[in-house]
């Protein structure tokens, strides 16, 4: 009873990848985590590689009605970035909840929401939805029971969620920003140095 209270307590949270956590698809990454319980758990990589700006992707894409314009804001002319290793063509969004939810909303706190919505990226083409975003492509997931495994195996570091470090932070700061907020100490802190010249 005990472990299926600890997994229901991660989601929603936010994982810090350990320091010695040296796979490529996660070293120094955070992951906002949106659902964990028995069959599985899904999140998101907030400081993936870049890849191209929203501009380029929506207009490289089907995702543009004929005729329309990509609207001048700042998260347009932002970067997509790499959310995780997971079906890396679909494109989810991530913001701030307000009163109006896009389709398909799930809230990942009381502050942050994601959609993987067709309709959710039409809406904010048409100016509709709230003006700051980050969009990703892809995403983390885990079977059952494997992300407690390597949580327990000392490769992540669970924390809540904090909004500003998920949409405010700058990709490079997020990881050593996120250890200093949640521990109040560098991620190098964490590294053994013993037995070293």
């Amino acid at each position: 009873m005990a472990k299926d209270a600890a997994r229901d307590n991660l989601a929603p949270g936010m994982l810090l990848a350990a320091p010695t956590l040296h796979d490529p698809n996660f070293e120094h990454s955070v992951v906002l985590l949106g659902r964990a319980g028995g069959d599985g758990a899904l999140g998101w990589v907030i400081n993936g590689r870049e890849l191209m700006s929203v501009r380029e992707l929506l207009a490289s894409s089907e995702l543009l009605p004929q005729g329309r314009e990509i609207p001048e804001t700042a998260s347009f002319a932002a970067p997509v970035r790499l959310g995780g290793p997971v079906a890396p063509a679909a494109g989810w969004l991530i913001y701030r909840r307000d009163d109006k939810p896009l389709p398909g909303e799930m809230a990942v706190g009381s502050e942050i929401a994601v959609t993987g919505e067709l309709a959710a990226f039409a809406a904010l083409v048409r100016g509709e939805g709230p003006a700051t975003f980050k969009l990703l492509l892809g995403c983390a997931g885990w079977a059952p029971g494997q992300l407690e495994g390597e949580i327990s195996a000392g490769s992540w570091l669970p924390t809540s969620v904090r909004p500003n470090l998920v949409l405010d932070a700058t990709v490079v700061s997020a990881w050593d920003e996120a250890y200093h907020e949640t521990v109040g100490a560098d991620p190098a802190a964490f590294t053994s140095q013993r037995g070293k010249a």
